[in-house]
């Protein structure tokens, strides 16, 4: 297969460039979901199919795409983490196959994908992970909804997510028993890792939502309705799930003071929360993978 070159379109919006840190982990096992080309470029089996739901009065699609680990799964499912990008091309690409050099850190998606798949450490936790896109936001941009719509129930995403977590539960995305939709953790880049936090703040109350998401993860964003700046965060939910931190002191972006206002928010409150300052800027490391990244935080929180 032609592997794929350059930055990609506006992915400029979202993350910078790739840092070269070691993961401190060795041996890193073949796995069998995901695998990498001799030139480190990772690639992971998947499916893939269209989430129609209704927003507004508009019947429209959200392109999903999901995997589940090999074998059997455990008593009650398994876990499921859901990825949610930053700014990204409609539809373009996606974080089940990158080139390890791509901008903004992105090879590192789908290694994180690896290790919640297939478990190359061989802890004994495999995830199943969900890929939804975030919603068309005018031109060639996707951009999850979390901080840019006002109120957001007025948002595209507030009516995608109870019909899209409804729809893996009624057995859209294969059977449902797969799936422990009482284990749920949430990671995302930019965009998306505002609206890892929205999932903390919005879809954890509820009949078939309360108390249902583990951990989360967020890499250069901060708390749900935040953007450049974060002057106010509101009283936290009283079940906010614990949360780790992984942002870069030069973002340009989502500045470290951002971030650190949601971290300092939860510290204060009593909540578990961690986080990692890189010297970098808006992007991905390898402090998100291995002993220090997002699917060992979630395997600390079952």
């Amino acid at each position: 297969m032609t592997r794929r070159t350059g930055t990609r379109g506006l992915a400029a919006l979202m993350l910078l460039a790739a840092c070269s840190i070691s993961t401190g982990w060795s041996g890193r096992a073949e796995a069998a979901r995901c695998s990498a080309d001799a030139d480190d470029n990772w690639s992971c089996s998947h499916q893939h199919r269209y989430n129609y739901y209704w927003c507004g009065w508009a019947y429209v699609p959200r392109a999903v795409r999901w995997q589940v680990p090999e074998g059997t799964p455990p008593p009650g499912g398994w876990p499921v983490a859901f990825y949610y990008a930053g700014t990204q091309p409609t539809d373009f690409d996606h974080a089940f196959d990158r080139d390890q050099d791509e901008a903004f850190g992105m090879g590192y998606e789908p290694q994180i994908i690896h290790e919640l798949l297939d478990d190359p450490y061989l802890t004994g936790k495999k995830y199943a992970v969900f890929v939804a896109d975030p919603p068309a936001s005018g031109g060639w941009v996707q951009a999850w909804h979390t901080n840019v719509v006002h109120p957001y129930s007025a948002s595209c995403d507030a009516q995608f997510f109870p019909d899209f977590f409804g729809e893996i539960k009624s057995g859209s995305y294969g059977a449902a028993s797969q799936y422990n939709m009482n284990r749920r953790y949430a990671y995302g880049a930019s965009s998306g890792g505002f609206n890892s936090s929205r999932m903390a703040v919005t879809y954890n109350s509820g009949s078939g939502n309360a108390n249902t998401w583990r951990a989360l993860g967020i890499v250069a964003a901060s708390y749900a309705t935040c953007s450049y700046s974060c002057p106010s965060i509101p009283t936290l939910p009283a079940n906010h799930p614990p949360t780790k931190f992984w942002h870069g002191q030069n973002d340009p972006l989502v500045p470290l003071t951002t971030m650190l206002a949601y971290y300092n928010k939860l510290a204060s409150g009593g909540f578990t929360t961690q986080k990692i300052e890189h010297p970098g800027g808006h992007e991905f490391t390898a402090d998100t993978i291995g002993p220090s990244g997002i699917k060992a935080w979630f395997d600390l929180h079952p």
